[in-house]
């Protein structure tokens, strides 16, 4: 930090400034004073110090010392007036006059010098007495424009700072400024000729905070040879200065109940007055926390109404292992305590924590009874997997086993999820028994209803079991929710969400009212996730929002988040393009600044936003989005998180290579997943889809050079033969060979375009799909009629009405082949007829991509479009900006790997025998090769051939 300057607003003021520095114990103030002092002098100004003592309380000593420091300041630019200074000194400081009369006398001393002065005052916080703190005061306020007060403490001194502040004369440095950052970190080990690994920094960072003093020790400890793994995981504990310093500054000044009171709430993670009241029995805590604040005793609040106070990280492990070498029985009373004060306040994640520390298993069950839930919803999967293994015997209780599924399932373990499923099938306690009628089943939660839960959760990452008994438990549908039953065991559920208050309602009072609410929205999840994976989309649309509202209710972010991205993945099953993006952009911008803002869970929303960019025609955006797919994707590879981790073969069929085993990922929660899960089929599309953006965009980027062109519709055309069985549904490999096959169109290549139509004359493909591709391919080649007739088969089959990017293509299809036939009414009907499908989605792209020729019927029909006028108006002008690509691309020219090779040797002045032989080949090979070649460049000689390539940008 440079040295303060004067501030100008006080300078012309005629006052001085005031430079306020606050931080806590071993922040590095005085060396900052220090450093500043140094400058200061170097500059040219005059600069006195006084370190405050206890002493400095007596009013007189304290004028005295400012006197002395003044002398120093000045010495060698005026020669001591004692006489002057004794003169202030015996009228005494013990009133506001006299007190002027001193500051008067400071600052016309200081005015004599001629330029800027500058007190620094260390350590101020030791003035308690209000005569002291008076004396202070009237010297910031009442100091002339040449002289400046520099005040280090470790709390606000009772100073009218807010006065100051709105005189701007006052400079403040608080703590937050002192804390080093990690590049200063590094450089104070530097110093100490230590070179740590990152993640030792990073980690000595972390657990200092920042603390200039912490650093500083362990700097000093691990220069002697210390094995930094080590130390760093002891550091706090058992390192003998760090143990000293805290003793020495901190803990001495302390009464021996305030320490006794800071050792017993050492083992929470934030204080409150209620909290430490109920920890250590004292109703004084709140006075005492906050006055702890105040000294700056590495005791931190916030400004919240009551507030909450923080200790230091390194003074809490200090403290916490104070108590446990105390007394272990202390240790576990004080955790046992917080554990009851949490679970009353409902706050099972620490009530849980503190529970298992005391080692409460009472509590921990009675947790898990009303909490288990709520703590799965919130992430909390890890903390309640090690509390049921802490209880003793969770198998005779049916709810803490279907609790234990439901979370191997959250940590990506279905083989053990369906254990414990079929456990609860079978046996004295299986759902439905006499017996397990009777077995408690926690408060007011139907077993069956859980596992339910965990059979469509199971379902959706795959590998549903059958019960070891053969029979099937009441309420529950055994087959596979994703292929058989799914209408049939959820159509009663949905409609009971739609009509009952219960989501919408606030969550009812007491852990069993929470705990239904937490029930209701994990059905509402799971169901929308097994019904998103088997296509019933609308279905999915109500399970998602009923969650929405569900969540919202009760306060749980994350699976307000999860809802908010399967109503994207729904309305992208729909063609909702509109739907599409909001959601994606509501989920994102929700999940900022959360734990969960770069999980992989948000990568639906991530490739839907992107896509929703892109149909916006807005490239930047949708390549920005599709970046941060491929590192979410990288992620869940357990590689680097770089896009280059991904190989460009992904997108062909090959996803297994680049995802791994993917982890928790979805727009609900699930595990690991199954070869042909749902779960498992949706990564792998949403693979593909980042994959096939890329691709558009690498279009846009390469412009009209025909190599690049060639080489992005060739990755394009090998990835489609994979689709079908890659796809999550039919209707989603009908969308990407859609997509495929109009990007190979728009590169210029129309024989890829049919080898794709051939395609998909042997998969699922609707009829009118297949027709509406054709009818594209054949109007950018020319061959009206047969666009003619494909758009006729569009409408010709009658019963199921055309997606809407079918719709859209035939419209716009039919609208250029009457504007080449000089039918401009005809045109305009079909255009209209386009746009009001699109105009609703605001999908530019969607008619642009068909032809270039739209942009001249668009034109003709400027003026007479009506209500849907802004719309045709903006697309013509985004088409005219450049927004699009309209050129029609050069050439069709569809070269082999071996050809491409053979072709960038023609230019050699090697024979065909010498090429035969560097290829390993037979001389006639290479002919039949080049026969080929020279037909598909449409050429006759070697020479030629070259040529050609050359003007098509192949070589």
């Amino acid at each position: 930090m440079p040295a303060p300057l004067p501030l100008e607003h006080a300078t012309e003021r005629g006052v001085g400034t005031v430079v306020l520095l606050a931080g806590s114990v071993g922040t590095g103030k005085t060396t900052l004073l220090a450093g500043w002092a140094r400058d200061l002098a170097v500059r040219g100004d005059c600069v006195g110090w006084l370190a405050v003592d206890r002493e400095d309380n007596d009013p007189l000593v304290l004028a005295g010392d400012l006197l002395g420091a003044l002398r120093s300041a000045l010495a060698g630019l005026e020669p001591d007036d004692d006489a002057a200074d004794g003169g202030v000194l015996a009228a005494g400081i013990g009133g506001p006059v006299a007190g002027r009369a001193l500051v008067e006398h400071l600052s016309t001393r200081a005015a004599r010098a001629g330029r800027d002065v500058w007190l620094f005052l260390d350590d101020v916080h030791l003035v308690r007495d209000p005569r002291g703190l008076a004396l202070l005061d009237l010297l910031v306020r009442h100091a002339p424009s040449g002289l400046h007060v520099v005040v280090a403490t470790r709390a606000d001194p009772g100073l009218h700072l807010a006065r100051l502040r709105l005189d701007e004369r006052l400079v403040e440095v608080r703590e937050r400024q002192l804390r080093f950052g990690l590049d200063e970190t590094r450089e104070l080990l530097v110093l100490h000729g230590l070179d740590l690994e990152q993640r030792h920094v990073q980690r000595l960072q972390e657990l200092t905070e920042g603390w200039a003093a912490g650093i500083t020790m362990a700097a000093v400890s691990l220069a002697r040879g210390r094995d930094p793994e080590r130390f760093l995981h002891e550091f706090a504990r058992s390192d003998h200065a760090m143990s000293g310093y805290l003793v020495e500054e901190v803990l001495a000044g302390l009464e021996a109940s305030t320490r006794d009171f800071l050792v017993a709430t050492s083992v929470l993670d934030e204080v409150t007055a209620d909290l430490a009241a109920a920890v250590t029995g004292r109703d004084d805590a709140g006075l005492l926390l906050a006055s702890l604040a105040s000294d700056n005793a590495m005791v931190g609040s916030d400004p919240d109404v009551p507030p909450t106070y923080r200790y230091h990280v390194l003074l809490r492990s200090y403290l916490g292992a104070m108590l446990e070498a105390s007394s272990l029985e202390r240790s576990r009373d004080v955790h046992g305590r917080a554990a009851r004060w949490y679970a009353a306040h409902d706050m099972p994640g620490r009530a849980l924590a503190h529970a298992e520390a005391a080692g409460d298993l009472g509590t921990v069950e009675d947790v898990l009874q009303h909490h288990a839930l709520h703590l799965l919803l919130d992430d909390r999967a890890a903390d309640l997997d090690a509390a049921v293994r802490a209880v003793a015997d969770h198998d005779a209780d049916p709810t803490l086993t279907a609790v234990a599924a439901l979370t191997s399932l959250a940590l990506s373990d279905p083989a053990a999820a369906a254990a414990q499923l079929v456990s609860l099938t079978s046996g004295p306690t299986a759902p439905g028994s006499a017996a397990g009628a009777a077995t408690p089943a926690g408060p007011g939660i139907p077993v069956d209803r859980l596992l339910a839960v965990g059979l469509r959760w199971l379902g959706f990452v795959g590998g549903l079991p059958r019960p070891s008994s053969g029979k099937t438990p009441p309420g529950v549908g055994w087959v596979n929710p994703l292929r058989d039953g799914i209408a049939e065991e959820l159509s009663a559920t949905i409609s009971t969400w739609s009509a009952e208050p219960l989501a919408a309602a606030p969550a009812a009072r007491g852990p069993a009212g929470h705990a239904q609410h937490d029930l209701v929205l994990l059905e509402q999840l799971t169901s929308g996730d097994a019904l998103l994976g088997a296509a019933r989309f609308e279905e999915a649309r109500t399970a998602y929002g009923s969650a929405l509202t569900t969540a919202r209710a009760s306060g749980h972010a994350l699976p307000a988040l999860q809802a908010m991205v399967g109503l994207a993945s729904t309305a992208a099953g729909q063609q909702d393009l509109e739907g599409m993006r909001a959601w994606s952009d509501r989920a994102l911008a929700a999940a900022a600044g959360t734990p969960w803002a770069g999980s992989p869970r948000l990568l639906p929303a991530h490739v839907l936003g992107a896509w929703g960019a892109y149909h916006l025609l807005d490239a930047p955006s949708a390549r920005a989005r599709n970046a941060v797919a491929l590192e979410l994707l990288a992620t869940l590879a357990r590689g680097p998180v770089v896009p280059e981790a991904l190989p460009a073969d992904a997108v062909a069929g090959r996803a297994d290579h680049v995802l791994g085993d993917p982890a928790d990922l979805g727009p609900a929660a699930f595990g690991g997943t199954g070869p042909d899960s749902p779960a498992r089929r949706g990564i792998e599309q949403l693979a593909r889809l980042v994959r096939l953006l890329e691709a558009h965009l690498d279009l846009e980027s390469v412009g009209d050079e025909p190599g690049g062109r060639h080489e992005v519709a060739a990755r394009v055309a090998a990835s489609a033969q994979q689709v079908v069985g890659a796809s999550m549904t039919d209707a989603m490999a009908m969308a990407e060979l859609f997509a495929a096959h109009r990007l190979v169109l728009v590169a210029g290549f129309p024989r890829l375009a049919n080898e794709l139509e051939v395609l998909c004359a042997g998969t699922p493909v609707a009829p009118e799909q297949l027709a509406a591709m054709a009818s594209v391919r054949e109007l950018r080649c020319g061959d009206d009629a047969a666009a003619r007739a494909s758009v006729a088969r569009v409408w010709g089959r009658g019963a199921t009405p055309p997606t809407l990017h079918v719709a859209v293509t035939a419209h716009v299809v039919a609208a250029v082949l009457a504007h080449r036939n000089a039918q401009p009414t005809v045109a305009q009907e079909e255009l209209v007829a386009a746009l009001r499908l699109a105009a609703p989605q605001r999908a530019p792209r969607m008619v642009l991509d068909v032809s270039p020729e739209v942009v001249d019927v668009l034109a003709v029909g400027a003026g007479r479009f009506g209500s849907l006028e802004p719309f045709a108006g903006t697309l013509l002008e985004q088409a005219r900006a450049g927004a699009i690509d309209l050129r029609e691309a050069r050439g069709d020219v569809t070269l082999s790997a071996r050809e491409l090779t053979l072709l960038r040797e023609l230019p050699s002045l090697l024979t065909i025998a010498e090429i035969a032989a560097a290829r390993a080949v037979s001389p006639n090979t290479v002919k039949t090769q080049l026969r080929s070649l020279f037909q598909k460049l449409g050429v006759g000689s070697r020479r030629d051939a070259v040529a050609a390539a050359r003007r098509l940008g192949l070589l």
